[in-house]
């Protein structure tokens, strides 16, 4: 059988290895790996602090989720459109170098997912006219429960069966 490495381009321009399975044409095992675990939802963290960032990635993973990470509007803007490894969920710090800012990122984020908000840190907490939801100067952990917060809101609801009161008799 053959394998393949995808490589991913982090945001400092290194090479990560991805080492995704890409199983031989004729094989029986035609789903491979990928057929036995479902996907994990991917979330992009756009942040300049690498502290903060290096805190934020590793709490997302332990979550469940598969993070990719940006430092500008650009990296992330062509991430955001890269329907081969597509985002779920995003993270951007408001104010960010270049001419992509975060509310460029959070266009592009509904546009490819609408009705799904995008959480942003800023200085100040404000409304969104979009519903993206925007935290003051946000800490970690407090990303982190506004991700958690926001994809048990998105996940679909079990249909409620309703509970019908057939005819009843009175034995009286």
């Amino acid at each position: 059988m053959s394998t393949a490495a995808l490589h991913h381009g982090s945001a400092d321009g290194r090479d990560e290895a991805l080492g995704l399975y890409r199983p031989c044409i004729g094989s029986s095992n035609v789903g491979g790996e990928a057929a036995r675990r479902p996907r994990r939802e991917r979330i992009l963290i756009v942040e300049t602090n690498t502290n903060f960032q290096g805190s934020l990635a590793p709490a997302l993973r332990e979550a469940g989720f598969e993070v990719m990470t940006a430092t500008t509007g650009e990296y992330a803007f062509r991430l955001l459109r890269d329907w081969r490894r597509p985002i779920d969920w995003l993270y951007t710090q408001a104010t960010l170098p270049g001419l992509i800012d975060d509310w460029i990122l959070a266009d592009q984020h509904r546009d490819n997912h609408p009705g799904r908000p995008a959480i942003i840190g800023a200085r100040e907490a404000r409304s969104s006219a979009q519903g993206d939801v925007v935290l003051k100067e946000p800490t970690a952990a407090t990303v982190l429960d506004a991700v958690r917060h926001i994809t048990v809101l998105a996940q679909p609801q079990a249909p409620v069966e309703s509970v019908s009161a057939g005819p009843q008799s009175l034995v009286a």
